[in-house]
């Protein structure tokens, strides 16, 4: 018998309020399972760091404050993902006796991406590591592909983390939609040969002539997201919306969490 999930698909907000909202679904899944497939904007050009990051080492603080740019730390591990030109998803599921594991879950989310892709023309391979892959830019999400992340031309376009505790399992996903202009990337990082490595194996799904909306590719993903789960359209809860509201004082628009190494 098929699970039965709830699809969100949700506008902008700040970079806080992301987080928090995912924060809150996931919380939520202990005393209400309801996977959760979520498409969501960002109000502003954001950069969202993984949890084990020191953000003050990477990028210069004040220049992407004078530009615009929010900075804020994930639940889950991975690199620096620049928001404003992507899709962004998130996908929680409860924990439960017999759980999909988090390698099975990695290759479904990426198989399913392949095909959305391939439906719309867009040539793409699930990336498999190599022995003699190179580090560059490794905390860099745009150019450092991990197994089961989507490729086309030997770029990365779509990668994924993961956080799992005791309320659920937290995969936040991009999308390389279109390409963030040059002043954004150099904001990326303070180191000149990164920055070089950025501009040099970046992508994204609309070159080559591309014209894909973020409606044409969130519809061609819930026709092949496969992970045993049908998701249908649903709302945020009014307790996940204050929860993520609460979270977002005290956590995520925080110094103390954003810049805690």
């Amino acid at each position: 018998m098929e699970t039965i999930g709830r699809l969100l698909n949700m506008g902008k907000n700040s970079a806080a309020m992301n987080m928090a909202i995912d924060e809150a679904i996931l919380t939520a899944q202990k005393k209400q399972p309801n996977p959760t497939l979520r498409f969501y904007d960002w109000s502003s050009p954001a950069f969202s760091f993984g949890y084990f990051q020191d953000i003050d080492s990477e990028v210069d603080i004040e220049a992407c404050r004078s530009d615009g740019i929010e900075l804020v730390k994930r639940m889950t591990g991975g690199g620096t993902v620049v928001h404003g030109w992507e899709l962004t998803y998130t996908l929680i599921l409860p924990r439960a006796a017999g759980e999909i594991s988090i390698s099975d879950a990695y290759d479904g989310i990426g198989q399913s991406l392949v095909k959305a892709f391939q439906k719309l023309g867009i040539p793409a391979q699930c990336y498999t590591a190599c022995a003699d892959a190179t580090e560059a830019a490794q905390n860099i999400c745009l150019t450092n592909p991990a197994e089961h992340d989507v490729m086309a031309d030997d770029k990365k376009l779509a990668g994924v983390s993961v956080r799992r505790n005791r309320n659920g399992i937290l995969f936040q996903g991009y999308i390389s939609l279109d390409m963030p202009p040059a002043t954004i990337l150099t904001r990326v990082s303070k180191d000149p040969e990164v920055q070089k490595i950025l501009r040099e194996r970046s992508t994204a799904i609309n070159t080559e002539g591309r014209s894909i909306t973020r409606n044409m590719l969130i519809q061609s993903i819930s026709e092949t997201f496969n992970l045993g789960i049908a998701f249908h359209s649903g709302t945020l809860s009014s307790a996940e919306r204050a929860h993520a509201e609460t979270l977002v004082e005290t956590k995520y628009a925080t110094a103390s969490w954003t810049f805690s190494a």
